[in-house]
């Protein structure tokens, strides 16, 4: 099955239909995505700070890995389910967005880019941050920017 059938599919769906009929639907989600983004982006954003050594130096790497780690799986969910929501509206407006595309793939990469470094942080019991590790945390920020610039045009294409 290719990703047009997919789209075409869930453009098909009871979900579809009742987002794309729905008045408010679409900006309660989008407030939600929003929400989520911000939090998402203040865990990785702290973070990814801390690994550079621009922020929370007297934490252990290790222990602020492990404490964002609860809201960064919670908001990045929240992402994803809004994210599928908002997609509903108009599935094939989104399966020809060319922003569209390359948010997803900056996002897949985000993401295992991002957990790759939290795994191994949170694992690493000595300070000494390893110079790969920064490499992946700027890797990681110049990602998650890539996501929110592709996102904010999705919605001037």
């Amino acid at each position: 099955m290719s990703f047009l059938h997919l789209f075409r599919w869930f453009s098909h769906t009871w979900l579809s239909c009742t987002m794309r009929d729905s008045t408010w639907g679409f900006a309660i989600v989008e407030v939600g995505h929003l929400l989520a983004l911000a939090i998402l982006g203040g865990t990785i954003l702290t973070l990814d700070l801390r690994l550079l050594g621009l922020g929370l130096k007297r934490q252990p790497a290790a222990s602020v890995a492990q404490a964002v780690y609860p809201l960064l799986l919670g908001s990045l969910t929240l992402m994803v389910v809004s994210g599928v929501l908002l997609v509903a509206t108009d599935p094939m407006k989104y399966y020809e967005s060319g922003p569209f595309r390359i948010k997803i793939l900056l996002l897949v990469i985000g993401i295992v880019v991002h957990f790759v470094i939290q795994i191994k942080t949170a694992k690493n019991k000595t300070e000494v941050i390893p110079v790969w590790t920064r490499g992946a945390a700027i890797l990681s920020l110049l990602l998650w920017l890539g996501v929110g610039v592709a996102g904010r045009a999705i919605g001037l294409v």
